[in-house]
């Protein structure tokens, strides 16, 4: 088998010939990357614009916006994710929407084998705050300390 050197974020959504942007595929995993992206050709615009973004949380979001009444495949929210720089847990990055105020219905689907694919159809979105990261780290606090703080029932349970 020869590997070639691919893209992860192709040039029509933004990729560049970055160290980061790079890897390597078998010629059926490139046709079969290529067929995939085909399929949103029609969105390449938009994906460009999400993934143009530094936030990754942003890139996610946007494309969440861009294709708002779609339900996106995870695949491509992990490539938006990463296309200014790697994400490592990208549906981490996701689930901090809902720490901005968005809302998203999560599809679940049995594929071939024990492959489950997730899919994303954004419900609500908020204006995006000035600084993301404080926000988030600004929510996940007053989170924590309101559990904190929440008093215990009456019947002894929490």
């Amino acid at each position: 088998m020869v590997l070639e050197v691919d893209l992860k974020v192709p040039p029509e959504w933004g990729g560049i010939a970055d160290p980061e942007n790079l890897q390597p595929l078998c010629e059926d995993c490139i046709e079969g990357k290529r067929q995939y992206q085909e399929t949103y050709a029609s969105y390449s615009e938009q994906i460009r614009h999400a993934a143009d973004f530094d936030e990754p949380q942003r890139r996610i979001g946007e494309l969440l916006l861009a294709l708002r009444d779609e339900w996106v495949p995870s695949e491509l929210i992990g490539i938006v994710a990463s296309a200014k720089e790697y994400q490592t847990d990208y549906e981490k990055r996701t689930r901090e929407l809902r720490l901005l105020g968005w809302n998203y219905r999560v599809r679940k689907e049995r594929g071939e084998g024990t492959r489950t694919r997730v899919y994303y159809q954004l419900i609500q979105s908020e204006p995006w705050p000035e600084n993301i990261h404080t926000a988030i780290v600004t929510e996940e606090r007053r989170r924590r300390d309101a559990k904190r703080n929440k008093p215990a029932s009456s019947d002894g349970s929490q």
